[in-house]
């Protein structure tokens, strides 16, 4: 039992480290649980009473938890109860996606609830230092709708595109259309607002999305693969996201499926993304009388006018599907024989004209079962991914405990 071990415990990690442990353990139970009476928290935690009274104590002088409603006594008598919940309401988060056109901003409580969003148009071709700087006003006015908001601000992540180095909270390549190298997004945005910050690749918040919140949920072992302006892939094995040696796992727009292909001048995005990415699929729609609008706005990755050519349909169309088709089919069975996942999830919209002739080959090619879906939450599931992580930072800031997302740079509240 937790109560005959409080001493040792204790004794090898020190008072002030042992209230902090037993502090997050009561937070994360009334996070998961609701309203809980003080009984009820001890019985759950194995804490003793007095411990368990303490820390609710501390927690409600401090705002994080608050007193809401009475539990009655049952048939077998007793004094009435208070009930204590977490009190999400303490702290806010910013979760915020960088794409080729627009950066999307949220606002959220400590439970993740929506409390107000904007879209903020961009030119990547005018570089880094403008996309930052457009990131950084938006935020700033969603801070500044409502009093109190800037005060209450805990964590931000930015989901940004290409490799990320994840300690230090730097891109360090993004090709397409940003040609971003070397970009310091945390310290931008520490900067401006005092903050910790989290920077996670865009397709890995995505993965963390489904995983927490989609059809990744208790799926040990999943690959997401998105496609943008980019083609990338989010690993989860054996419960956790993989990043890789260098950080740079799923990176598969550097996939190659022909001799011919290695043996000539590589571009620099990788075979995969040159061949199937928004933008290039763009410059063949423009080419050629797909029945697309001739006419897509600056910044933009050509979604809009991609979609609009599969679904009228014409011979430059079927094309495009069926080279979109291939190189996927490819591209998950190599995955598979690989990594063997339970599931693999397309996140784009595209992938849904393909995503049955997709299954079909795959099932030629691979003599195991290799189960395709499409995202649940599509290009929310980066945001999702997002608030998700601050979120967690947010928990272990409130408990005092390190974050897994911490870094050197991030420790700033």
């Amino acid at each position: 039992m937790r109560n005959s071990t409080d001493k040792q415990m204790i004794g090898r990690i020190g008072y002030s480290a042992m209230r902090r442990l037993n502090g997050a353990f009561l937070l994360e139970l009334l996070r998961q649980n609701g309203p809980t009476s003080r009984a009820a928290l001890a019985r759950l935690s194995g804490l003793t009473k007095p411990t368990v009274s303490s820390q609710i104590q501390d927690l409600l002088e401090r705002g994080i938890v608050v007193e809401e409603g009475i539990l009655e006594p049952d048939a077998r008598g007793g004094k009435p109860s208070k009930l204590v919940r977490f009190n999400p309401q303490v702290g806010h988060l910013v979760a915020l996606e960088i794409s080729a056109a627009e950066i999307r901003i949220r606002l959220s409580d400590l439970d993740g609830e929506a409390l107000d969003s904007e879209i903020a148009p961009i030119h990547a071709e005018r570089g880094a230092a403008h996309i930052l700087d457009s990131a950084i006003r938006a935020v700033s006015r969603m801070l500044r709708r409502k009093p109190g908001r800037r005060e209450k601000l805990m964590v931000i992540a930015v989901a940004a595109p290409g490799r990320v180095d994840t300690e230090t909270g730097i891109v360090i390549e993004a090709r397409n259309v940003f040609n971003w190298s070397n970009v310091a997004i945390r310290e931008s945005f520490q900067r401006a607002f005092d903050v910790p910050v989290i920077v996670e690749n865009d397709v890995n918040f995505a993965t963390l999305g489904e995983m927490h919140f989609g059809l990744g949920r208790d799926v040990p072992n999943f690959v997401l693969l998105r496609l943008t302006t980019g083609i990338a892939a989010g690993l989860v094995l054996d419960g956790r996201l993989y990043r890789g040696a260098h950080g740079t796992a799923g990176e598969i727009a550097h996939m190659l499926f022909s001799r011919e292909v290695a043996a000539g001048v590589i571009d620099p995005r990788g075979f995969l993304e040159s061949a199937i990415g928004h933008d290039r699929l763009r410059e063949r729609i423009l080419s050629a009388d797909c029945g697309a609008s001739r006419t897509v706005a600056s910044g933009s990755d050509g979604s809009r006018e991609l979609m609009q050519a599969m679904r009228i349909g014409g011979p430059a169309a079927a094309t495009i599907a069926d080279d979109l088709q291939s190189n996927l089919t490819l591209a998950i069975a190599n995955i598979a024989a690989v990594a063997d996942p339970e599931l693999i999830l397309l996140n784009g919209d595209l992938f849904g004209f393909v995503i049955d002739q997709v299954q079909s080959a795959v099932e030629h090619i691979i003599p195991w079962p290799v189960r395709i879906a499409m995202s649940a939450h599509g290009d929310e599931a980066v945001l999702l991914g997002a608030i998700g992580a601050a979120q967690e930072f947010a928990h272990d800031l409130l408990c005092d405990k390190p974050s897994q997302f911490a870094s050197d740079s991030s420790t700033t509240a």
